[in-house]
């Protein structure tokens, strides 16, 4: 959240770098010293018409501008703020409830999970109470109490989220990867500040921010592990590749070898384990991908022509083939045989009529004789 009457380094970053910054100009900072500030990438009607009014950089440069503009909440605000929130909320709850809505229905995470919170999900708490106002079943007296519950509850949320998206920003920037534009990690990032305002428990006694770093983080990390690899690993995997990585080149700065055992000594893991996964392969990537910045050049054009695989041809050969075994099945057993030993299509050497006629107990003549006669059946079959 927002402190009051203090310039912090976010505040100077976003001023200097507002008219003039795209994705990929983020530096990497400190988030427990920069300050939240509001403004809504979640929620469309977040956005004045007077801001996208004078607007006409690019989306980042235009969302940064949105922020710096919306003003901040101090930390009794906050406080007041998330306990509202979560009086309203219940209220809306019981509200749904006496008109037949079952808990269960309301979860983020069903009951049965493993590891589940019991929280509510806000926006099926929305969709649930919008819908029994558009339907009849719901007394007026009722009707009014859930419309201006449901004004105050999207109110409080919406104001919640908007001072914290500084917070997202200034986690987001410790994670920035080549494979996920900085955009999108940004918009993972507001995803996880929802599901920490679902859950959070202002009777806790300690800051929301404090709270919500965690789940802002595990959603941008789980967005970099699924968008890292075209073959995806699971999570307790790429977890212990980053740890023995690490432990590489811990190993390594010390002037020791980066042997299995001292990679298993300094990352913690056992030795089997270590070795199991170094044997994985390593990172995939598309030859398509653009190996320099005028997007110009792709892995592609500089593979091997050996390498390179036409799949017209590859598709013809493979035809071809399939229709010369079934001619040469076609044909009579000596003459068969005499073709296959000949060309060498039993094993992988040709051999002599001398040889075919020595193994068949056929003179050197007969062989080439055979041979010549379903050579000539095979030009029948062809035509």
């Amino acid at each position: 959240m927002s402190r009051v009457n203090i310039n912090s380094r976010d505040d100077e970053w976003l001023k200097d770098n507002g008219n003039n910054l795209t994705g990929d100009d983020f530096q990497q900072e400190d988030p427990e010293q920069s300050i939240e500030a509001s403004g809504d990438m979640i929620e469309e009607d977040s956005v004045s018409d007077d801001t996208l009014g004078d607007s006409v950089g690019t989306p980042m440069q235009n969302y940064l501008k949105h922020l710096y503009r919306l003003d901040l909440l101090t930390p009794e605000e906050e406080h007041t703020t998330t306990c509202l929130l979560r009086e309203l909320e219940e209220k809306i709850i019981a509200l749904l409830q006496k008109r037949g809505t079952d808990l269960v229905e309301l979860r983020s995470e069903g009951v049965e999970q493993r590891g589940s919170t019991g929280a509510y999900d806000h926006g099926l708490i929305i969709a649930r109470a919008e819908a029994l106002l558009k339907g009849d079943k719901i007394s007026h007296r009722d009707r009014s109490t859930l419309q201006n519950l449901m004004k105050r509850f999207k109110e409080q949320r919406k104001k919640l989220i908007q001072c914290n998206l500084r917070l997202v920003i200034a986690i987001a920037k410790r994670f920035r990867n080549p494979s996920v534009p900085f955009i999108d990690l940004i918009q993972e990032g507001n995803v996880g500040l929802m599901k920490a305002i679902e859950r959070f428990k202002p009777q806790m006694g300690y800051r929301f921010s404090t709270y919500a770093y965690w789940w802002i983080q595990q959603e941008i990390q789980l967005t970099l592990r699924r968008n890292d690899d075209l073959v995806r690993q699971p999570a307790n995997v790429q977890d212990d590749l980053r740890n023995i990585y690490r432990a590489i080149n811990q190993v390594r700065s010390e002037g020791l070898p980066a042997s299995d055992e001292n990679i298993a000594k300094q990352s913690g893991l056992e030795l089997e384990r270590v070795q199991s996964l170094l044997k994985l392969p390593g990172p995939t990537s598309s030859l398509d991908d653009p190996i320099s910045d005028d997007q110009n050049s792709t892995r592609l054009d500089y593979a091997p022509a050996n390498e390179m695989l036409n799949t017209d041809e590859l598709v013809s050969s493979q035809e071809l083939a399939q229709r010369l075994r079934d001619a040469v099945a076609k044909l009579p057993p000596r003459q068969r045989t005499v073709l296959s030993l000949r060309y060498g299509l039993i094993s992988d050497r040709d051999c002599s009529f001398r040889v075919i006629g020595e193994q068949l107990g056929l003179s050197q003549e007969r062989a080439r004789q055979l041979h010549s006669d379903a050579l000539r059946q095979l030009k029948r079959q062809w035509r």
